[in-house]
């Protein structure tokens, strides 16, 4: 093979084997060496320039210095034994050898995250950095994005399809009037010239996300304006992607990081990327062949999308994450006298829909509706709000008024010809609906063909597209007082301790919720999979009406006497076993535990309290002493004295698994061995405290027999027992009630929290009457708001949706439905080391080896992340368990919705 041949008698390198790699023009070939590392030959044509290629091998040198890249490398060049670089192996071609760079392709990846477009960005700012020393060579050539009018004029004729040339000619249309404008003002540098999807590789790194590692192939670089650098790395990032333009907006803002955009950049920066973009389809598809399928395959349908996305809209979006200003949209008033935009014959009742639609862009929903509808009963004629001029009457009517004003008028039955003027009040058309936006530009008028647009693009459309409602005289949309996210972080951060973290890195602004839906503020859905609080479901009906019902009747100290606290009483007991029959309501989990050792304590004289290594009780000074997975992380100080941790029977990551049959008495065995311990100190136990499945720990569910032989020991030691069912109680595990009944057993205290209330701050500790009776010494024992007449109705109003919408069975078919599912993504995605649960309340943990089972910490946050990006919450427990403990109102639906994008997200390359 040519080249391979003279590797070892001129290099001094011993080849074993070699195979192609693509390239548009050089022979290209990777090569095995017998020291087990790879090289890269590269052959040039016959008749290339050698002044030519050493130029381009110095900015090799220049980017490859230390430093000027860092992270990123760029490949090195080998010398033969004569200290050259650049060897003639016959024919007029020219040899290199370059090191082999490892790492996959960004066109390999499926999935682009924002931070790996900010390298990129980032990547090609230092690239302009690094090779400003070089000295400008007089080069050109078909990929000099200067030259891309002619070398699309070279090869358009293959182009078949018309729409295709449409959509060129329109790009081209931008890149005439942008360079024209801008050309004399732009700044110049050597450039690499061609950051393309092929030629950037990534490395996943131990965080669990892929990084920009390498740029490759100097051979485009050129001296040509400096803005091409970022351009073509833009160009190439937008492929793809749902939403080119949100990829794009990432690319910048990590550039911007970096190097500072002009604002003569930043307007050309648009039409030079989707130029690019053109040239590279129109060449492909000349050329054609099996390397230029792959390089255009999916290039037309982004230039498609790009045709359609206006260049005003583009600049606005690239200024706002370069961070320059973004000028105010001009106003709309002044345009003369305005009539109504419908006239006094309308029969029916007129409707203005202003409101949010739902449509997912690339992980991020179309929440912003673009103009406003306007629908009658019966058919209606519509005139015009102000004077204008027809510019376009096919599909949609589009008029052109004083101002550089566009109105657009969809679903309009109108016969007005082009260049017909209009005056104010004269009737457009007929229409039983009518969509009406309005624009800056004739050209957005015509291309612009969504409804709405995400959060993210809102503001830069309100100048491109301004809301028509005062152009149509129905007054404008303000909604004074909403805090956005960033003004809600900015407050928590400045009034809240750094310890009262919230979840994720970019967090959701939630103003509502509906059953298993939570929605931020721009409208935005996301399907809650963690929310066990919200136990019936997010704004229950039923519960909101007995809570304001309530409210509006009495709310009070819960020592005064009133029927709903007796009632809900008598309701609470009745779902429990004998004998636990006697009632303390409080207000947390929390305090429902710390009461619940307290009892424990007084109740048998003794002080040492028994838990399982991982717990979680909650936060009170005692119960965080007796929580493992509190004083034994981050910042914790251990346990109190009195505390004594017993093994944690997990059966995934235990001494005993998954098919040992005695897995719960032998695990229970532990708690035997502590209590003889303490027995042997005289230290007896006052208490053993058991969440019926751990939570916090990462979802461990007990194995059979576990909680009958270790409350067997603590009983008939003198200590109580206490299940903690503030997590899973309420109907939760389907089967069962209580959480406790899984294992067949009955305790001595039950404490609850969370569901009880379904979010109302609301929780109870139930016992024996002989165990309340103990408790009471004489000193008096209330809490002011447990029990409150608010709490009960909300309490009682909890039990009665269980009942009425049979939650409890509704949570055994679909948590069964939920488990399956995941079961089966189990078995295709190698990420997943367990999938475990009950009913409702599941654990899905994650490891990045299944036979060493190394916790995937990193990985879960990632997945929990991306997950919440494509509309879907969920968030790790126990480092890297995936909680997914939803309301019991989670459907069927919701379980394949939340598998779906679960198995979407983990097929990706983050």
């Amino acid at each position: 093979m040519l080249g391979v041949e003279v590797l070892e008698e001129t290099f001094g390198l011993r080849p074993v084997a070699a195979s192609p790699l693509g390239g548009e023009v050089d022979q290209n070939l990777a090569v095995d060496l017998d020291n087990g590392s790879r090289v890269v030959v590269k052959i040039s044509p016959p008749g290339a320039d050698a002044t030519e290629l050493r130029w381009r091998h110095g900015l090799m040198e220049l980017a490859g210095q230390a430093g000027a890249l860092d992270p990123v490398s760029v490949p090195k060049l080998f010398a033969a034994r004569t200290g050259e670089t650049l060897l003639e192996v016959g024919q007029g071609r020219l040899m290199t050898v370059q090191s082999w760079l490892p790492g996959r392709t960004l066109s390999e990846l499926s999935h682009h995250s924002p931070q790996l477009l900010g390298e990129l960005g980032r990547t090609a700012a230092r690239m302009v950095r690094a090779l400003a020393p070089a000295p400008v060579a007089a080069t050109t050539h078909h990929w000099d994005l200067l030259r891309a009018p002619e070398s699309i004029a070279a090869g358009i004729d293959a182009v078949d399809d018309r729409d295709q040339h449409e959509q060129v000619r329109r790009i081209l249309a931008w890149y005439a009037e942008a360079l024209g404008l801008h050309l004399g003002s732009l700044p110049m540098a050597v450039v690499h010239h061609d950051l393309n999807d092929f030629n950037v590789l990534a490395r996943r790194a131990p965080d669990g996300r892929h990084h920009v590692h390498a740029v490759l192939d100097f051979a485009d670089a050129l001296h040509s304006t400096r803005v091409s650098e970022l351009a073509v790395a833009v160009a190439y990032a937008m492929l793809r992607k749902k939403n080119p333009l949100t990829a794009a907006t990432a690319v910048v803002r990590g550039y911007a990081e970096e190097l500072e955009l002009t604002d003569a950049e930043l307007a050309v920066l648009y039409p030079l990327a989707a130029a690019r973009l053109c040239v590279n389809a129109v060449t492909w598809t000349t050329r054609g062949g099996t390397y230029g399928h792959d390089r255009m395959e999916h290039t037309w349908p982004t230039i498609a999308r790009l045709a359609k996305t206006p260049p005003q809209l583009a600049e606005l979006l690239f200024r706002e994450a370069a961070g320059a200003s973004i000028a105010p949209a001009l106003p709309v008033l002044g345009l003369g006298a305005r009539s109504t935009v419908s006239d006094a014959e309308v029969g029916g009742h007129l409707e203005v829909v202003t409101g949010s639609r739902r449509s997912t862009v690339s992980g991020e929903t179309a929440t912003q509706r673009l103009g406003v509808e306007i629908t009658a009963e019966e058919s209606f004629k519509v005139v015009a709000p102000y004077a204008g001029v027809v510019e376009e009457n096919a599909g949609f009517l589009v008029l052109r008024h004083e101002g550089s004003l566009w109105s657009r008028w969809t679903g309009l039955t109108s016969s007005l010809a082009a260049g017909s003027y209009v005056a104010a009040g004269e009737v457009l058309g007929e229409a039983a609906a009518v969509r009406v936006a309005i624009f800056r530009s004739l050209d957005a008028a015509l291309v612009v063909d969504q409804a709405s647009v995400p959060p993210s693009e809102a503001a830069a459309w309100a100048i491109v597209s301004p809301d028509p409602q005062e152009f149509l005289g129905l007054g404008v949309r303000r909604v004074e007082g909403e805090w956005s996210a960033e003004q809600v972080l900015a407050t928590r951060s400045r009034r809240f301790a750094r310890s009262q973290r919230s979840y994720y890195d970019q967090p959701m602004n939630l103003v509502s919720g509906r059953g298993s839906w939570l929605f931020d503020e721009f409208g935005r859905g996301y399907l809650d999979a963690i929310n066990n609080v919200s136990h019936v479901g997010h704004a229950n009906p039923r519960v909101v009406a007995a809570a304001t019902a309530q409210l509006q009747r009495l709310n009070t100290n819960s020592r005064f006497l009133y029927p709903g606290i007796a009632q809900y009483a008598e309701r609470l007991t009745s779902l429990l076993p004998d004998p636990l029959e006697v009632v303390f309501l409080v207000c947390s989990g929390s305090e429902a535990n710390d009461l619940a050792i307290r009892i424990a304590r007084q109740v048998t004289g003794r002080s040492d309290v028994l838990v399982i290594d991982g717990a979680y009780h909650g936060n009170t000074s005692v119960i965080t002493g007796l929580s493992p997975n509190r004083y034994k992380g981050p910042g914790g100080t251990g346990p109190d004295p009195t505390t004594h941790e017993v093994e944690q029977p997990d059966q995934y990551r235990g001494r005993y698994g998954y098919d040992d049959v005695d897995a719960g008495p032998k695990y229970a065995a532990d708690v035997q061995r502590q209590i003889d311990r303490l027995n042997g100190l005289g230290r007896p136990p006052a208490a053993f405290i058991a969440e019926s499945a751990q939570g916090t720990a990462g979802s461990i569910f007990y194995p059979d027999g576990y909680l009958e032989n270790a409350f067997a020991s603590v009983r008939a030691a003198g200590g109580l027992c206490i299940s903690d069912e503030v997590q899973v109680g309420f109907g939760r595990f389907g089967d069962v009630f209580w959480g406790f009944q899984s294992q067949g057993v009955v305790p001595d205290i039950v404490t609850m929290g969370k569901p009880i209330g379904n979010g109302h701050p609301m929780a109870a500790v139930v016992t024996t009457r002989e165990i309340a009776d103990a408790f009471d010494t004489g000193m008096k024992y209330f809490n002011t708001f447990g029990g409150n007449p608010v709490s009960c109705a909300i309490g009682t109003a909890v039990l009665d949706e269980i009942a009425a919408e049979n939650l409890q069975q509704h949570a055994e078919t679909t948590g069964r439905e939920l488990k399956r599912r995941l079961e089966e993504l189990a078995g295709r995605h190698e990420l997943i080391g367990d999938v475990r649960g009950h009913g409702m309340y599941l654990g899905l943990e994650l490891v990045r080896d299944r036979a060493t089972k190394e916790p995937a910490v990193q990985e879960a946050l990632l997945v929990s992340e991306l997950m919440k990006d494509e509309g879907v919450i969920v968030y790790p427990t126990g480092g890297n368990t995936l909680k997914i403990k939803p309301p019991l109102t989670f459907t069927a639906d919701d379980a394949e919705l939340f598998t779906s994008v679960l198995d979407e997200v983990l097929t990706r390359d983050w």
